[in-house]
């Protein structure tokens, strides 16, 4: 029997390369890698709007909004981006916003790139965990178009956003509202290369003393949130398109292990030979084993059960999701079957 191809949009992450380059191929599926056009956010916006491909990457956030409307994708416990993002806020100085005082960001203008991102939000929840800061103590600024984005994507398929909640559309880039006064904070400081479907920025302010992080030491309250709660934010799912596996129930499980296979050769490559750019390599891996583990990236549903819990708590506290899907709803059923034999479950 022939190989099901399947086309395969997904960034190249250490993890994933052995899967793009053929050294790893999934049992009865050929991959047919498309790269990224236009990055992570126009591969987004096209799988929101057009459905394009049938694997890919997408965001967390995403997913969870548009799957109760049918949205005809599953998705594989299989993460990427996994980052502390609400870490990565930057501030202006003069807005009287302190380091290390995220209550402080109460009635200031926050930008984002797009509003139901998912670094847009854990931030959000973070922030509103942690702090008791709410989406509604602040003005949102969004840099994405009103169309050309995922939110604006979204609303054409029906999803609003909630009636208390001030968010505008920002007329220029980020870096140029911060120099004219007219943003106190916004997630990362953005790019001058832009992407997809990102402005460039007019100014690299990386670095800049006017425009410091939100945390004096990012790392280090990156590692309290994770010991405090156990969790290490995935921002970015895979998606099996819900008729090929409806069609062919065995692709799931066949995809699991190759993902799981490409991630175990680039989990031996980076133990045997550290990238020697990073002149303490081994020391540094030495330190990320000692706060997450020897897998950071784990794999699989129950692996995953808090950090997804907790996705979908705050998508529904933000009015982002009408509910909390089962997880019946969500993954494949052979996934949950597979599951059951590796744990030795019945």
């Amino acid at each position: 029997m022939p190989d099901l191809e399947l086309s395969f949009a997904i960034t190249a992450y250490d993890r994933v390369t052995p899967l793009i380059t053929g050294e790893v191929k999934p049992d009865g599926v050929t991959l047919d890698y498309q790269g990224m056009p236009g990055a992570v956010p126009r591969v987004f916006y096209e799988q929101i709007k057009f459905q394009r491909y049938d694997v890919s990457e997408m965001s967390m956030s995403s997913y969870l909004r548009m799957r109760p409307l049918g949205f005809p994708y599953r998705m594989l416990p299989v993460f990427h981006n996994r980052i502390f993002s609400y870490t990565n806020v930057y501030v202006r100085k003069a807005s009287g916003v302190r380091q290390d005082h995220p209550e402080d960001l109460k009635g200031k203008r926050f930008g984002i790139g797009d509003y139901q991102q998912s670094v847009g939000l854990w931030t959000r929840g973070i922030f509103k965990l942690e702090w008791g800061v709410e989406p509604q103590d602040m003005t949102w600024y969004m840099e994405r178009s009103e169309h050309y984005s995922h939110t604006g994507a979204s609303k054409e398929a029906g999803l609003g956003l909630p009636d208390d909640l001030d968010l505008r559309h920002a007329s220029t880039d980020f870096s140029s509202m911060y120099l004219n006064g007219d943003l106190d904070a916004s997630i990362g400081i953005g790019s001058t290369r832009g992407s997809g479907i990102d402005r460039q920025q007019s100014t690299n302010l990386i670095g800049n003393p006017d425009f410091p992080t939100l945390f004096s030491d990012p790392k280090a309250e990156a590692v309290r949130f994770f010991r405090k709660h156990g969790v290490y934010p995935p921002h970015h799912v895979t998606v099996v398109r819900e008729s090929v596996l409806e069609a062919h129930p065995w692709v799931a499980v066949s995809l699991m292990e190759a993902f799981e296979s490409a991630k175990r050769i680039a989990v031996e490559r980076l133990r045997n030979m550290p990238p020697t750019l990073l002149v303490f390599g081994r020391q540094f891996q030495q330190e990320v084993d000692g706060v997450f583990g020897p897998d950071p990236f784990a794999y699989g549903i129950a692996a995953n059960a808090k950090a997804l819990d907790m996705a979908q708590t705050f998508s529904v506290e933000q009015g982002l999701s009408p509910r909390k899907q089962a997880w019946e709803e969500i993954f494949p059923e052979e996934v949950f079957y597979r599951e059951e034999r590796v744990s030795g479950g019945h």
